[in-house]
């Protein structure tokens, strides 16, 4: 079934989904924003993921190697937290000390179709929810506009809705953080085709857990984190989708990579099977550690923030 708002859709079931050439074009998002993992820290648990034990050194370093990686292949933006806290006017806004997770700034929003600002998440937990706060300073500060959600919906940005590379289309996680009526106001307050991904399980608790989009035709998928129906709605939009085991997903984070102009793919260095069936499809491989990441839930799509 396809659900019409007055201009955009909602594609709750495979058989409605359109062919994928009959989709407006749009520009893929190459430029990348990273916010500074100053107070990165595991506190608290609110993923199947999360460990004590973080080695801020070893955090910050690879954390510094991967932004410095990525100026080499893409246009690069650093959102120093606590520089935005010194101009962040709200008060009720925790401090930088006290949001560990901020450095996971793809889950603050989401770029809007039109490439003329973002949207801004709704955190479903308590402990992230001051956070976007920071990335709405930050985009004043730059001269970026954003919006907001009009709806009473959680709404994890990036982590959870990813756009489909080169087409007006986005994918959307939704279940254990973002509510599915956030796609509905999405699909028809920007006029764009909405592909709602219902999520199995906390341990994919975002879409970029289990999913990223490598070009237009390609996906990186950990097929065990989706409904059947989720399954075959991907494999309707997609040529190729390089599947991962859920021990791949869920203990080197393998889905959870980023592709740069659909050719360059960066990746967490420990998965060998997944960089070997890039490799072999064409793809180059730019391999980064963030193991000390992975503590807290997160790898290379978590701190990318691409728009």
């Amino acid at each position: 079934m396809c659900l019409f708002t007055m201009t955009g859709r909602l594609y709750t079931e495979p058989d409605a989904l359109p062919p994928l050439d009959s989709l407006p074009r749009r520009s893929r998002d190459e430029s990348v924003l990273f916010a500074t993992p100053t107070h990165f820290s595991v506190d608290y648990r609110i993923n199947p993921y999360m460990v004590s034990g973080v080695d801020t050194s070893a955090a910050s370093d690879q954390w510094r190697e991967l932004v410095d990686r990525y100026e080499d292949i893409a246009d690069v933006a650093v959102m120093d937290v606590e520089d935005v806290w010194d101009d962040l006017d709200e008060s009720g806004v925790a401090p930088p000390a006290e949001l560990p997770d901020i450095t996971f700034c793809s889950n603050h929003a989401l770029s809007l179709p039109d490439g003329a600002g973002f949207l801004l998440a709704e955190m479903a937990t308590e402990e992230r929810r001051d956070e976007p706060a920071y990335f709405r300073q930050w985009c004043d500060t730059q001269g970026i506009r954003t919006e907001k959600l009009r709806a009473d919906a959680a709404f994890e940005g990036c982590g959870d809705a990813r756009w489909h590379p080169g087409r007006r289309l986005l994918w959307g996680g939704y279940g254990p953080r973002t509510d599915l009526e956030a796609y509905r106001e999405i699909a028809d307050r920007y006029d764009i085709s909405v592909v709602p991904l219902e999520l199995t399980d906390e341990a994919y608790y975002h879409l970029d857990v289990c999913f990223s989009a490598i070009d237009e035709h390609t996906a990186v998928v950990c097929p065990d984190a989706f409904t059947e129906e989720g399954r075959e709605k991907l494999d309707r939009v997609f040529d190729t989708l390089i599947t991962v085991s859920p021990e791949a997903a869920q203990e080197r984070f393998a889905c959870n990579c980023h592709s740069i102009a659909g050719d360059v793919v960066v990746i967490e260095q420990s998965n060998r099977a997944t960089i070997d069936a890039l490799e072999s499809r064409g793809y180059d491989t730019l391999r980064v550690s963030t193991d000390e990441f992975m503590k807290a839930g997160g790898s290379v799509a978590c701190m990318a923030f691409p728009h």
